[in-house]
């Protein structure tokens, strides 16, 4: 095979890194929000006129929150939940570099092969955002999506929650969450709300492996309830699209642990005011 040098592409590069408070974030004197975005295309045959693969990334964090000795390990999963959990221990700053650089450079080999397959990448794209999706007086929850076509039959969506417990900086995990040996209740009502979920298109979504369907990790609070977050082939086709199914707190109030009781009540109240 031909070699191919890095001297057909020409990267064009458009980066806004900026510190400022989120006008969008959740409001309280608590808490004070940073953004670090990214706007990156990457063309071949130094013509930019042919298009290019794009990538965007835009990272929200909390940069001050009421109790400071807690801000680095918030910032912690917050890196985590942009980047992975190996960059858990680095700054913000230095998650946002690290993964983009390593997308660039992922972005780059396509391109090169591309170059040799003679592909067209004016369709090829990844985003990734991690919001600011929700704040009470005792979470922070972090929202990630990434959105992203490399070639293929279809793109794909992922999309990820993480709740932080602001009173000891850790993830709100399902057995800290519920009392012990309310899992298989849980399950149960997880499975009837699937059962009269519709997709898109107003058909009942397909459920792959029915008997296999287990309570996810990936969950949010509304003023509702608690709403499970099922990405494609989770738990349905990729037809069928991002399914959640939401269990409301008149329902499950009894099986929340005393530690986590409070959110229901937090959550409750911002819906009546």
């Amino acid at each position: 095979m031909k070699k191919i040098s890095l001297a057909f592409l020409l990267v064009i590069i458009a980066i806004t890194s900026c510190k400022k408070t989120q006008p969008n974030a959740p409001a309280s004197e608590k808490w004070k929000f940073d953004k670090l975005s990214l706007e990156k295309r990457i063309f071949l045959d130094n013509d930019s006129t042919k298009g290019g693969i794009k990538l965007s990334f835009e990272f929200n964090y909390p940069s001050q929150i009421g109790n400071d000795s807690l801000l680095h390990l918030i910032q912690s999963q917050f890196a985590t939940a942009f980047a992975g959990d190996e960059y858990k221990d680095l700054s913000p700053q230095s998650a946002f570099d690290t993964l983009t650089r390593r997308s660039i450079n992922e972005s780059t080999d396509i391109a090169k092969l591309a170059i040799r397959d003679r592909s067209d990448l004016s369709d090829y794209y990844k985003n990734v955002i991690t919001s600011v999706f929700d704040t009470t007086d005792i979470t922070i929850t972090a929202r990630t999506e990434t959105n992203e076509y490399m070639g293929g039959a279809h793109g794909s969506q992922y999309i990820a929650y993480y709740n932080i417990d602001t009173r000891n900086g850790s993830v709100i995990k399902e057995n800290k969450l519920f009392k012990s040996g309310t899992k298989d209740k849980i399950t149960e009502y997880i499975k009837e709300e699937l059962a009269k979920t519709l997709n898109s298109q107003g058909d009942t979504i397909t459920l792959l492996e029915p008997d296999a369907i287990v309570p996810s990790e990936n969950f949010y609070f509304d003023n509702r309830g608690i709403v499970y977050v099922y990405n494609s082939y989770e738990v349905a086709p990729y037809s069928d699209g991002l399914v959640q199914v939401s269990l409301p707190y008149d329902k499950i109030k009894d099986m929340l642990t005393s530690e986590y009781l409070p959110i229901m009540d937090l959550k409750t109240k911002k819906k009546a005011e």
